[in-house]
């Protein structure tokens, strides 16, 4: 009995790491896009795994009626240490409607001791999220990185509950990953940070809701690209 027991433990973290070295390859994703909910652009998210690190751009593009009166240029670059998805750099060009600003950070151009806490932005913690080593974790910790004082700022991403998406890409009974209080009490501009994370593996990223400069976006899954 003992040993069919260990035999089944074997072949779960067996299966667990093929499904898993298979996943962990470039990968992206393809999301239609909601502006205060009228439809109107798309986003697109790349992560590609490379030894101890990973590289992975966040995109995002208003197009049709709502780039009339609001147009979204939004790029974001990546490199985040692996498996601990640590951001270690990043370069994020703002383009929303007449705001424009350009943020970046180099965890080897400033002074690491005074962060306090590593740096885990918001983009590095969905792609931790998708990796199968964490896929049954009920919380992970986002640390943002402030400018002004040169530190980063922990919260906790909580799974709060089941919901179902119906996506273009299909549905999806998913996890609902949302912040704790104290995101709400620093950030007040992004306390709608929320993602939906798919209970399949590999898990996959149905659904994110974001604040841009001027209101919620929300991201749905349209297509996956091996």
């Amino acid at each position: 009995m003992i040993l069919k027991r260990i035999r089944q433990y074997l072949i779960f973290f067996a299966l667990i790491f093929f499904l898993r070295s298979e996943f962990l390859h470039a990968n992206e994703y393809l999301f239609d896009i909601y502006f205060r909910g009228i439809p109107g652009g798309y986003a697109s998210l790349v992560a590609d795994y490379q030894d101890n690190r990973v590289f992975a751009s966040f995109i995002i593009h208003s197009s049709g009626f709502v780039d009339t009166f609001y147009k979204v240029r939004d790029t974001t670059q990546i490199v985040a240490s692996y498996p601990s998805y640590y951001t270690l750099k990043y370069d994020k060009r703002i383009h929303e409607g007449k705001y424009h600003t350009q943020r970046t950070f180099d965890v080897e151009k400033i002074d690491a001791e005074k962060l306090k806490y590593p740096v885990r932005d918001e983009y590095t913690t969905m792609i931790m999220l998708l990796d199968s080593l964490y896929f049954s974790t009920d919380s992970v910790t986002v640390s943002l990185w402030d400018r002004k004082d040169s530190v980063s700022v922990p919260f906790r991403l909580y799974k709060k509950e089941k919901d179902i998406i119906n996506s273009p890409a299909g549905t999806y009974p998913t996890w609902v990953y949302k912040p704790d209080k104290d995101f709400q009490k620093v950030f007040e501009n992004e306390s709608d940070l929320v993602i939906w994370i798919s209970e399949s593996i590999p898990p996959l990223p149905v659904q994110m809701q974001i604040r841009l400069k001027y209101g919620p976006l929300v991201c749905v899954l349209r297509k996956i690209i091996p």
